[in-house]
């Protein structure tokens, strides 16, 4: 019996994850903002992350329905439908490949014989990590739990986000929706957005991210959805190409640890104060 022939795409993905899914009983978090990326966890069969590991998850299917939820993410953001749409031009341009690649191999064998080639990045949501959608998530899930817009503003990056989260805690520091902690400081709580610098050389504290506002800066946000001892459980998109719940070591007073010397640490916990926003509808994912 003759074996298909894969065609072998390369796609950069991120660094990252581990097991499938949590066998324990599950119950969403009662926070708006935890329960709307909870929601979104289980939509992609609920990846679980122990720390920091390289491995991928065993499921990175681009299924349709995985599709919809990135292209419903990007969609959220101004201009974002014109990333959903080369998403979908890269898919339809695989699957094109795909089928001639198979035509041609059906005229080489005659006429009735059996696709044999697949192409291997049609099907690995990693091909769609560019540009990263770890951002347009968080920016997803705030408008779903009805996070107001000047609390924490749509964007496709994490350093715009969490710029406009400090600037609105100086400005109004009684009444802003979160308010910036060192996470040394902090026990992070559910509905917290915990955040780390990707950045080669990295800020010792998050003040001094005051100074650099609007520049650029790879971070990472993820929202915490539980916590125990020992432990604090969040839940981030475009982790190894999907939305995945990752479990952080913590202290015994609940506070994260650092993360190991070759990994993004955390710089600052965005704590939420008692929600006072409304859920309104975002457009869904279909």
């Amino acid at each position: 019996m003759r074996l298909p022939l894969i065609v072998l795409l390369v796609a950069i993905g991120l660094a990252g994850c581990g097991r499938s899914r949590s066998s324990a009983p599950e119950t969403p978090p009662a926070s708006p903002l935890a329960r709307a990326a909870w929601d979104e966890w289980r939509a992609w069969n609920g990846p679980v992350i122990d720390g920091w590991p390289d491995t991928r998850p065993a499921d990175m299917r681009a299924t349709p329905e995985r599709m919809a939820r990135l292209e419903a993410y990007w969609s959220i953001l101004p201009g974002g439908w014109r990333i959903a749409q080369r998403h979908q031009d890269t898919r339809n341009g695989l699957i094109a490949l795909q089928d001639r690649l198979n035509a041609e191999h059906a005229g080489e064998e005659g006429d009735g014989a059996a696709p044999m080639v697949v192409v291997a990045g049609l099907d690995d949501m990693a091909m769609y990590n560019y540009p990263a959608w770890s951002a347009a998530f968080i920016s997803y899930v705030a408008r779903s739990a009805g996070v107001p817009e000047w609390e924490l503003p749509s964007s496709s990056r994490h350093a715009s986000y969490i710029d406009a989260v400090i600037a609105r805690y100086y400005a109004s520091p009684e009444t802003s929706a979160y308010v910036p902690q060192a996470p040394e400081e902090i026990a992070p709580r559910v509905g917290d957005l915990v955040c780390a610098d990707r950045a080669w050389v990295r800020l010792n504290h998050w003040t001094e991210r005051i100074s650099e506002r609007g520049r650029g800066r790879p971070m990472h946000c993820d929202v915490v959805v539980r916590t125990a001892p020992g432990r604090v459980e969040a839940i981030g998109g475009n982790v190894q190409a999907m939305v995945a719940r990752r479990i952080f070591p913590a202290d015994a007073q609940g506070r994260l640890l650092p993360a190991p010397f070759d990994r993004p640490g955390f710089i600052v916990v965005l704590a939420a104060r008692e929600n006072h926003w409304t859920p309104a509808p975002v457009p869904s994912a279909r």
